[in-house]
C-alpha cells in the first residue's frame, strides 16, 4: 500500500508543473510586445481606444475588450514662478 502513494502524488506534481509552465507561455501580443495573463493595455478598436485585458478563451490567450475608453493624460503646463523685478529707473539728467 505504501507504493501507491508516490504514484498519485507524482502524477499530481507533474500535472501542477505542466499547468504552471503552460500558463507561463500563454501571453497576448499587442504593439509588438508580449503581455502576461491579467495585464491590461489600451488597444485601438472600431469604437475607439478601449482598455483590453489579456485572458484565456477556449484554452487560447485572447484580448478581452472592455467598454471602458482609455484615459490619456497630458502634462500640465508648468508656470514659471513670478520673478520680482526692480523697476527703478535712473534719471539720466
Amino acid at each position: 500500500m505504501q507504493r501507491s502513494l508516490p504514484i498519485p502524488f507524482g502524477a499530481a506534481a507533474l500535472a501542477a508543473f505542466l499547468s504552471t509552465s503552460a500558463l507561463a507561455d500563454c501571453t497576448c501580443r499587442a504593439q509588438g510586445r508580449n503581455f502576461e495573463q491579467g495585464q491590461a493595455v489600451c488597444l485601438t478598436t472600431p469604437g475607439g481606444p478601449r482598455i483590453a485585458t489579456c485572458g484565456m478563451v477556449l484554452n487560447n490567450s485572447s484580448w478581452e475588450i472592455s467598454q471602458s475608453p482609455c484615459v490619456y493624460s497630458q502634462p500640465v503646463p508648468q508656470r514659471r514662478p513670478a520673478v520680482a523685478h526692480d523697476h527703478q529707473h535712473k534719471d539720466k539728467s
